[in-house]
């Protein structure tokens, strides 16, 4: 536990705080002082406390400065506020005073830049953690679709809605919805939601469910019901043509897909692997594993450097292949490549190849990381360069149909940076005719 110091305070203002909160949270100060925890990870604007207290919980948001774009969003939109506090308490009393769960606002308060907001728990558990508990059947999936669409219709624009921000209460045999993490929402007049928030609203909902045991098929209804219920029915193709690819494995797992991949085109296959081994700082012996390894297309060359390998990929499909087209045995473990169940430093090497590009930055550097976990001595991987006539053709493509890309970039700077924060340095790297084509290798050997 830690205590704050309190600073000066100059604005607090209670909401719908009950006695015994009046006399508690008389002020800012004594609302610091509070014993407290973190409650979420901190990021530069903002730090969410626990604060506990004679067996009462109730959470803090203190934000450091509200953004000059912030200001101009809250002085333009409704409810108008001055800071992210205030929109965040005017949001949450809207949504109430609609009859939609939030979490009841006890306080705000400014003192100088800061901001700060205090409300009590959300009763329930957040979606997320009921999909990573497998405690959500298609009723409760159907439910929280319907309920995010009909928030937007009912014109509260909620563009950080995520698994992490709905929360589902059950009472018998009954359930309800509530949601929290409003300062970026708006309220306007009932009607048809613009697309472009609902596609953020799916962009942003989506990203948070990529890494549960959340079916593509279910993701996919998901989103369509979002748009159906919000208004958007007949712009649902549109809406899903600019949506990321979210589920890279699971997608390999629907009828015919994993066999399309694994007889794709045989020459640059031939052409990749010759790249891959100009970079390769394996040894006779090494144990190395393959993740995710697709089609099993780098076993031959793994097992010709006199290799042991270990097989990974997160799409049962892709295993079988390896199987169905004669590829040399080695052991194969289904396991997601961002979580893999290996202990630290238990494998000579790992290889990441063609599946950075398929990730946003933040998973690639997750990926990246977990690679480098394991692996004791080197890690080898590719990804697509932006700087490259290709990865600008792709981007101009998406750009003209208006659709999000499914194709991310990485400059080796990048890579080395993330590989060297975890003890790996630039052993050696090629380019297949580079800054035209976009595939680059890099091979990182720890110091």
């Amino acid at each position: 536990m830690t205590t704050i110091l309190p600073p000066v305070p100059t604005t607090w203002q209670l909401l719908e705080a009950d006695d015994d909160e009046r006399r508690r949270f008389a002020d800012l100060a004594a609302a610091l002082r509070v014993p407290n925890e973190p409650a979420a990870p901190p990021n530069r604007l903002r730090r969410v406390l626990r604060l506990v207290q004679d067996g009462r919980t109730w959470f803090l948001k203190i934000f450091e400065h509200t953004q000059f774009k912030n200001r101009l969003h809250f002085a333009f939109s409704a409810p108008r506020a001055r800071d992210d506090a205030a929109r965040e308490a005017a949001v949450t009393q809207a949504l109430r005073a609609g009859g939609i769960e939030a979490p009841r606002p006890v306080a705000i308060g400014r003192d100088g830049p800061r901001s700060y907001y205090l409300c009590a728990p959300l009763p329930g558990a957040p979606l997320a953690e009921l999909l990573a508990q497998g405690r959500v059947d298609d009723r409760i999936a159907r439910a929280v679709a319907e309920f995010c669409g009909d928030v937007l219709r009912r014109g509260f624009l909620l563009p950080d809605l995520s698994a992490d921000h709905v929360f589902v209460r059950r009472e018998l045999a009954f359930f309800h919805l509530g949601v929290l993490d409003l300062h970026n929402g708006t309220v306007q007049e009932p009607g048809v939601p613009p697309l472009a928030v609902a596609i953020r609203l799916l962009r942003r909902f989506l990203r948070s469910i990529r890494a549960l045991p959340v079916p593509y098929d279910r993701a996919l209804r998901f989103a369509v019901r979002v748009l159906r219920t919000a208004g958007l029915g007949e712009q649902t193709r549109t809406a899903m043509h600019r949506l990321p690819t979210l589920f890279t494995a699971t997608r390999y797992d629907r009828g015919g897909k994993s066999g399309e991949y694994a007889e794709r085109n045989s020459a640059r296959s031939e052409r990749e692997l010759a790249l891959l081994r100009s970079v390769w700082p394996g040894r006779d012996g090494e144990l190395v594993l393959d993740s995710p390894c697709g089609a099993g297309r780098l076993l031959p060359m793994l097992q010709g450097h006199g290799h042991r390998v270990l097989q990974a990929d997160a799409s049962f499909s892709m295993l079988q292949e390896t199987r169905r087209h004669g590829v040399a045995a080695a052991p194969a473990l289904l396991a997601d490549a961002l979580r893999l169940p290996f202990a630290d430093r238990s494998v000579a090497g790992v290889v990441l190849f063609r599946f950075l590009h398929h990730l946003p930055d933040d998973l690639a550097e997750e990926a990246i990381a977990e690679a480098c976990r394991i692996a004791d001595r080197f890690v080898v991987l590719s990804f697509f360069h932006p700087c490259s006539t290709h990865h600008w053709q792709r981007r101009l493509r998406d750009l003209l149909a208006r659709r999000a890309s499914r194709r991310f970039a990485l400059t080796l700077g990048t890579v080395a940076a993330i590989c060297r924060a975890h003890g790996l340095a630039l052993h050696a790297h090629a380019a297949e005719f580079a800054f035209v084509k976009d595939l680059w290798v890099a091979a990182f050997v720890r110091g």
